[in-house]
């Protein structure tokens, strides 16, 4: 099994999230592991190229000149890698109720047509449904009940994961904004990753 992780920690060694992805490589047998960190190695995002180099290649069929080529290559890169892997890991931070924006242009980068999803007639079919994911992200407020709208990570996430076709997702993440309750949900949360862990059988 090939285990990619992708991390977002701008927290450094005061990240509650790495707490819990420590907590999950911890927990990991002998697995071949690539870790993407992309604090050093943000994902690009669409600019006028290469938007026009994916229209022109996934959705028009056309071959793609030198231009073309270089300019939608880094996003090439991180989708072979994306999909080269068994089980995708992503752990990073809640931020202003949502993904962190590199989050969601990591998102943006892979989403591509005919690679983790195409379309037959006028309905979108998922491509990763051998693959497993694993999101692990904190949080500073408890949005559950009535304020369970406010919490868009996992919302955007399941919407994401479902149009990629995955079948085995879990979504994890612990309440951290309050010192008194906060080492009580870390703990929550560890006990789930071991749980998804004995499960997936890792």
């Amino acid at each position: 099994m090939k285990i990619l992780i992708i991390k977002y920690l701008p927290s450094a060694s005061k990240s509650n999230t790495a707490q819990l992805l420590n907590h999950f490589k911890q927990g990991v047998k002998t697995y071949t592991i690539e870790e993407v960190d992309l604090i050093k190695n943000p994902p690009p995002f669409f600019n006028e190229a290469s938007m026009d180099a994916y229209k022109s290649r996934n959705f028009g069929g056309q071959k793609l000149d030198s231009v073309q080529s270089v300019a939608i290559s880094p996003m090439d890169k991180l989708t072979i890698q994306f999909k080269s892997a068994d089980l995708i890991v992503m752990a990073f931070p809640m931020h202003n109720f949502s993904l962190p924006g590199i989050i969601k242009t990591y998102f943006d980068a892979i989403m591509q047509k005919e690679q983790v999803f195409r379309y037959e007639g006028s309905k979108s079919v998922g491509l990763m449904t051998n693959k497993k994911f694993l999101a692990l992200y904190t949080c500073m407020g408890g949005y559950s009940g009535e304020y369970g709208y406010m919490d868009n990570v996992r919302s955007l996430l399941k919407i994401e994961l479902d149009f990629m076709g995955f079948k085995e997702y879990e979504i994890i993440n612990a309440t951290t904004g309050r010192i008194d309750t906060r080492d009580v949900y870390i703990s929550g949360a560890k006990e789930n990753i071991t749980k998804v862990l004995s499960r997936w059988r890792i």
